[in-house]
C-alpha cells in the first residue's frame, strides 16, 4: 500500500512540475523549453522538501528501467535525416563532444559539492569518548 502511495505522489509531483514548467514558459514567453523549466522547478522543490525524494524516485524507477524502449523512435527517425547528418557530421561531432565534456564536468563538480555538504563533521564528544576508552577508563 505504501509503495503505491509513493508512486502516486511521485507521479503527481513529476507531472505537476512538468505542466508548471509548460505553463510558466508560455505565460512569460521564456526562451526555455517547458519541460526543462519543470525539471528545474522539481529540482528546487526537492531541495526545499527532501522528504519527497523517495516519492519521485519510486515513480521514476519504472521508466528508467525501460529507457531503451523510449529511444527506439528517435533512433529510427535518424534514417530520415541521414543526408543532413552526413553533411553536418563535423559540426555535430564537435557539438556532441563539447556538450558531453561540459555536462560531465559540471555534474562532477556539482555532485562533489553536494556530497561534501552532506557529510557531517565528527562531534568532539565522540572523539573524546574514543580517547577515554583507549586508555581503559570508562566514560
Amino acid at each position: 500500500m505504501r509503495a503505491g502511495t509513493n508512486y502516486v505522489v511521485g507521479g503527481i509531483l513529476v507531472f505537476g512540475a512538468y505542466y508548471l514548467g509548460l505553463y510558466v514558459t508560455q505565460l512569460f514567453d521564456l526562451p526555455l523549453p517547458g519541460p526543462l523549466a519543470g525539471l528545474l522547478f522539481l529540482l528546487v522543490f526537492l531541495f526545499l522538501f527532501p522528504l519527497y525524494e523517495r516519492h519521485v524516485a519510486a515513480f521514476a524507477t519504472a521508466p528508467l528501467k525501460h529507457m531503451s524502449l523510449l529511444f527506439v523512435p528517435a533512433v529510427l527517425s535518424v534514417t530520415l535525416y541521414w543526408s543532413d547528418i552526413q553533411q553536418n557530421s563535423v559540426a555535430l561531432s564537435i557539438a556532441i563532444v563539447v556538450t558531453t565534456v561540459l555536462s560531465l564536468g559540471v555534474t562532477a563538480w556539482l555532485s562533489q559539492a553536494l556530497f561534501a555538504s552532506k557529510q557531517s563533521p565528527v562531534h568532539p564528544s565522540t572523539t573524546d569518548n574514543a580517547q577515554d576508552n583507549k586508555d581503559g577508563s570508562k566514560p
